[in-house]
């Protein structure tokens, strides 16, 4: 019987460490899991966050690309005032003013 008391006593000390034993896993997995969703909100953060920064990179780009044409056609005007400036000059030149 004192045996057996003694098993019965070892056995519910070893199911007590069991427990909490298995209480920190829970506790712990708690905690990981916690922390797998702060690590996802962030995610999400910076993927939206990247998002806005491709955007803005697209519109700056748009604006570039209208600039350019802009300066090309003002080039092209700007060569194209120079040649009628050029004739305007000679024919200017061929009247003959009388003093």
């Amino acid at each position: 019987i004192e045996q057996t008391t003694e098993a019965i006593a070892n056995g519910s000390q070893i199911a007590s460490k069991t427990a909490t034993a298995l209480q920190g896993v829970v506790t712990t997995t708690e905690e990981a899991v916690e922390l797998v969703n702060q690590i996802s909100e962030a995610s999400e953060a910076q993927s939206s966050a990247i998002s806005q920064v491709t955007l803005g990179i697209e519109q700056i780009s748009a604006v570039v690309q209208t600039n350019s044409a802009t300066s090309e056609q003002s080039a092209a005007a700007s060569e194209e005032l120079s040649g009628q400036a050029r004739t305007l000059e000679s024919l200017i030149n061929e009247f003959n003013i009388m003093e």
